[in-house]
């Protein structure tokens, strides 16, 4: 009886995993459906033109994947930390000073090529990483929510970035006025594509990233003791784990898949700092979309962020090819979040009890 109901439980837990991601992507795109049938346009027609925009040849499968590499990376460090208990949304933020950073050093830096390559992406590593454990030492300092800590700095990284680039190293020969940016990285210093005309290495790397952390919490004692270390830190001593240790640990590992995001963005495709770059195209929030929808499992989400990208991407494509404006697939994706951000609350909910659990266990 015992075995056929942890049966029951476990079929139970895995419906209700698919089936929240499956009912809020099929009534975004009834909603968005109804939009382009009052706009007048086939209903089929516009979503086979998205379709079409998003993976209908080489040119277009490149440009997704090329979108969904930061999007993974910042999926990756949201399914770190809330698969550990912690509720941070800092992943902009450190995308944003992983993206500038990188692109400072591999125009400045002198030197080979490779060296400048990997003493960036180290850098992006570095200060990603510096960024989240700041949030986890004021949540271990001051009882700081990582929700508001973590959604505080990423303002204070994209103000500070703006400021940076408009202020200190912006360069003077930029044509476009409407695109305030560093100087051009120099050919050598950027992540090269794999083929030529495809996507850039640093989507191979996110992907090698989504295998390693498949497997870190699935095949090792980190993700055990990291989400017992979130959960109830009582409990985890108890347990002969150090807390204090996995949350740190924890922080780093996100910051640095974060800051490895805005590093590839930088490196591998725009070739500078764009001012608002990371900010305005949403790549970290797309990646908690992304995560939401897989239930924050590493290779879901990888797929879940390449899905989304092509959802950009097929916008403009059927942008061009109907009377469909873009806006339309911005919406798709916002309903997806608005209805995903159910589970998110419920999560949040549900890690603050436990906490506080083991905090009332502590006083007793």
């Amino acid at each position: 009886m015992s075995e056929k109901r942890n049966w029951r439980r476990t079929l139970g837990a895995a419906a209700d995993a698919i089936s929240q991601p499956l009912i809020a992507v099929s009534i975004s795109l009834l909603l968005a459906a109804i939009v382009i049938a009052i706009c007048g346009e086939n209903v089929l027609t516009a979503y086979g033109a998205m379709l079409r925009g998003a993976f209908g040849n080489s040119f277009y499968i490149n440009d997704t994947l090329k979108r969904a590499t930061p999007i993974i990376m910042g999926g990756l460090a949201v399914c770190i930390a809330w698969r550990s208990g912690y509720e941070a949304m800092g992943g902009e933020g450190q995308m944003i000073l992983g993206a500038f950073v990188s692109a400072l050093i591999a125009y400045y830096m002198p030197g080979p090529g490779i060296v400048r390559i990997l003493a960036a992406v180290l850098a992006a590593c570095a200060v990603g990483a510096l960024y989240s454990v700041f949030s986890g030492w004021l949540y271990e300092r001051f009882q700081v929510t990582f929700i508001i800590s973590t959604l505080m700095l990423n303002y204070i990284a994209n103000y500070f970035a703006s400021f940076m680039t408009n202020y200190v190293v912006k360069d003077p020969e930029g044509l476009d006025i409407n695109a305030v940016q560093t100087g051009k990285i120099a050919a050598e210093a950027r992540i090269p594509a794999i083929f030529s005309g495809s996507v850039h290495w640093g989507f191979v790397f996110a992907l090698i990233a989504v295998g390693v952390m498949f497997f870190l919490f699935r095949k090792t004692s980190f993700g055990y003791k990291s989400r017992m270390g979130g959960l109830n830190a009582r409990f985890a001593l108890y347990g002969g784990i150090d807390p204090r240790k996995m949350l740190y640990l924890v922080m780093i590992i996100s910051g640095v898949c974060a800051g490895l995001g805005g590093a590839y963005e930088a490196l591998g495709s725009k070739y500078r700092y764009i001012d608002q770059m990371i900010f305005t195209t949403g790549y970290a929030w797309s990646g908690m979309v992304a995560a939401l929808l897989a239930n924050f499992n590493p290779i879901g989400t990888a797929v879940a962020s390449i899905l989304l990208a092509g959802l950009s991407t097929g916008g403009s494509a059927m942008q061009r090819s109907t009377i469909i404006p873009l806006e339309v697939c911005n919406m798709i994706e916002g309903i997806i979040t608005l209805l995903m951000s159910v589970r998110l609350i419920r999560m949040s909910q549900m890690l603050l009890r436990s906490r506080s659990k083991g905090k009332d266990g502590d006083r007793a």
